[in-house]
């Protein structure tokens, strides 16, 4: 299947303003979707999707299509954003309205309509993150969806900051193979 959102992010990086508003009606919906679950209000959410975008234009010639889909690169930009939002209002994502309890979260129960628009990537990286071992699933997914540093890892689990490095880094060296 071909990457159209790769394409476009080629031409954004040559500086093709027209490619630049395809890629953005056809990816903001999605990125959109992405902040909000992230940012938990709308005003946020868009703020945070501009800001991502205004990062896309600017960086659209790093994108490596070799290491991975276009739409995943750019989630990670709305994420970073989002995530830097959230550390400036001096809030974590676990914070603004949900508590951590467990890996309920991360479920694989979606609402009716997320359920058909669940991208392939989406579903490659939860049948990788499957074959991990709990501890490292547990820390990655609460690093890289909640956004918890290291240390708040280790003082939420009570075990060394060594430990929970390791068990990201070692996790992460598991996940790459699988994801390729």
């Amino acid at each position: 299947m071909e990457d159209i959102y790769a394409d476009l992010l080629h031409k954004t990086a040559k500086g093709d303003q027209l490619a630049f508003k395809q890629l953005y009606e056809q990816a903001s919906p999605k990125l959109m979707s992405l902040s909000l679950r992230l940012m938990r209000t709308e005003a946020l959410a868009e703020d945070v999707l501009q800001e991502g975008f205004i990062k896309i234009w600017d960086k659209a010639d790093t994108y490596t299509p070799g290491k991975g889909k276009a739409m995943t690169w750019m989630s990670t930009v709305i994420r970073n954003k989002g995530l830097d939002k959230l550390r400036s209002l001096k809030t974590k994502p676990s914070e603004t309205e949900i508590e951590y309890e467990g890996l309920d979260f991360a479920s694989s129960e979606l609402e009716p309509e997320g359920l058909q628009d669940l991208s392939q990537d989406i579903q490659g990286l939860m049948t990788c993150l499957n074959k991990l071992k709990p501890d490292q699933k547990e820390c990655i997914l609460l690093s890289y969806y909640y956004g918890h540093t290291h240390q708040e890892l280790a003082d939420k689990l009570d075990k060394p900051l060594g430990t929970i490095k390791a068990w990201i880094r070692r996790g992460l060296e598991d996940l790459r193979p699988c994801m390729n």
